[in-house]
C-alpha cells in the first residue's frame, strides 16, 4: 500500500511530527491519559496512531475521553440546546486513509490511499455535555488502580520479577526487524499509549536526544502504534486481569453513549455512504498492508500447528491473502463489521482451507527432498575421495 498527500495539507508528516513531540514532552511519573479515547455519537474507539494524536492534545486538567466533530456538535442542539462549543477551544486531528483510483490503473495493481484528516473536539471543551456515566470498575477503568492493575499481568505471565517487561512482551510480538529498528521509539509509544500499566515499560531514559527518532521517517510512528496495538491484543488473551480491563472499558464506552439525534429523521446520500464505506475499507486495508510476513505465519502456524515455513511458503501464503484480503474488503461485505486485519486472516485460513494445506503439504515436500539433497552432498566428497584412492591403487606399477 502507498499513501499519498491530501492536497496540499501532508497529514502524514503532520500527524508524526505532532506524536514525535509529544513523545519528547512525556517524563517519568506523567499523568495518565485516559484509557480509551472514543466518539459518544458513533461509538468510534480511537486507537494507533489517533490515540496518540487525542492524547496529544488532550486539554490541560481534563480527563474526559470523548470527542466530536463540530457538525456533531451541532446536531446534538436538537437534543441539548444548552451545548455549545466553548469560546478558544482548540480542535485535534485524527487520520483516517481514503482509497484512490489512479489513472490507468488496472485490476490488481497496489491500491493508493490518501491521508485525510479529521478536527475533533474534546468532551471538555463542549459546555452542555451530559457528565460521563461512572464506569463498572470505577477504580481500573477510570484511570486508577494502574499499579495493581500491572502486577496483576506481570503475575499472570510470570514475569512479577521483571523490573522492567516491556523486552519480553516485545519478543513475544513482534519480529527481530522491528525490534531492532526504533526500539526506543516503540518503547515510548507503548509507554503512551498503555499508559493505565504504570512501570510495566521502565523509566523513561534520562539521555536522549530530543527528536532523534525523526530519522526513522514520519511512518516509522504510525507502524510502532500498529506494533503497541498488537502487543495490548497478545496481553488480553494471556492474562485475564487485561481482558477484564477490556471489558470494563467496553461497558464504560457503551454507558457513555449518545442516542444520534437525527438518526430516526436522516439517512446518508448514496454520495455520504459511499464515502463512509470508502472510508471504513481504507482503514481496514491500512490495517492489512501493517501485517507482516512473520504476523501471518505465527498465525498459520496457531491455526494448522505447523512448526516453520521455507521462506518462499511464506511469501506465497502472505501474497494470496493480500490478493484475497483485497477483493474481499472491496466486495464490501466488512463495512459493518469491527474487524481486524488479524481477525481477517483467519477467516482467510478458514475460507481457503484446502489451498492452504496444499501449500503446507508442498512445503513438507521441499523439506523432505532438501533433507534428502543435503545429505547425498555431505555424502559424496567423501565417496569421491574413496574412489579416487582406489583407482590410484590399482593404477600404481607392480
Amino acid at each position: 500500500m502507498s499513501l499519498r498527500r491530501s492536497g496540499r495539507r501532508d497529514y502524514l508528516s503532520e500527524a508524526s511530527e505532532r506524536v514525535f513531540r509529544y513523545s519528547d514532552a512525556l517524563r517519568p511519573g506523567c499523568a495518565a491519559v485516559p484509557g480509551r479515547h472514543f466518539n459518544p455519537l458513533s461509538g468510534t474507539v480511537y486507537q494507533g496512531i489517533n490515540h496518540l494524536l487525542l492524547s496529544a492534545a488532550l486539554p490541560a486538567e481534563s480527563a474526559d475521553p470523548r470527542w466530536l466533530t463540530l457538525k456533531q456538535i451541532d446536531d446534538l442542539r436538537q437534543r441539548f440546546v444548552d451545548i455549545r462549543l466553548a469560546n478558544g477551544a482548540q480542535a485535534a486531528l485524527a487520520v483516517f486513509a481514503l482509497p484512490v483510483t489512479r489513472a490507468g490503473a488496472m485490476p490488481g495493481d497496489e491500491a493508493v490511499y490518501v491521508l485525510k484528516g479529521c478536527s475533533l473536539f474534546n468532551g471538555a471543551q463542549i459546555m452542555g455535555l451530559p457528565p460521563l456515566a461512572p464506569p463498572p470498575d470505577c477504580d481500573r477503568a477510570a484511570g486508577g488502580g494502574g499499579v495493581r492493575l500491572t502486577e496483576a499481568v506481570l503475575n499472570e505471565l510470570g514475569w512479577a520479577d521483571e523490573r522492567n517487561a516491556f523486552p519480553a512482551l516485545a519478543r513475544h510480538c513482534l519480529e527481530e526487524k522491528e525490534l531492532d529498528e526504533g526500539a526506543e521509539l516503540l518503547r515510548r509509544m507503548a509507554a503512551a499509549m498503555l499508559s493505565w500499566l504504570p512501570g510495566f515499560f521502565g523509566e523513561m531514559p534520562d539521555r536522549r536526544v530530543p527528536g532523534s527518532e525523526r530519522a526513522e521517517g514520519p511512518l516509522a510512528v504510525f507502524r510502532a502504534a500498529h506494533a503497541v496495538e498488537r502487543m495490548w491484543a497478545w496481553l488480553g488473551q494471556r492474562s485475564p486481569a487485561a481482558a477484564a480491563f477490556e471489558r470494563a472499558g467496553d461497558e464504560f464506552v457503551k454507558a457513555n453513549l449518545l442516542a444520534d439525534p437525527s438518526a430516526v429523521e436522516w439517512k446518508p446520500a448514496p454520495a455520504a455512504a459511499a464515502a463512509q464505506s470508502a472510508a471504513r475499507r481504507g482503514a481496514l486495508w491500512m490495517d492489512v498492508s501493517l501485517l507482516t510476513v512473520a504476523e501471518s505465519t505465527q498465525l498459520t502456524a496457531s491455526h494448522f500447528g505447523n512448526q516453520e515455513l521455507l521462506p518462499e511458503t511464506e511469501a506465497e501464503l502472505y501474497g494470496r491473502f493480500q490478493a484475497w484480503a483485497r477483493q474481499s474488503i472491496q466486495s464490501g461485505i466488512h463495512d459493518d463489521l469491527p474487524i481486524t486485519a488479524r481477525e481477517l486472516f483467519g477467516w482467510f485460513l478458514s475460507e481457503e482451507e484446502g489451498m492452504v494445506r496444499d501449500l503446507l503439504q508442498l512445503d513438507d515436500a521441499r523439506r523432505r527432498q532438501r533433507r534428502a539433497a543435503t545429505a547425498i552432498d555431505m555424502a559424496v566428497p567423501g565417496l569421491a575421495a574413496a574412489v579416487a584412492g582406489r583407482s590410484a591403487e590399482i593404477s600404481m606399477p607392480r
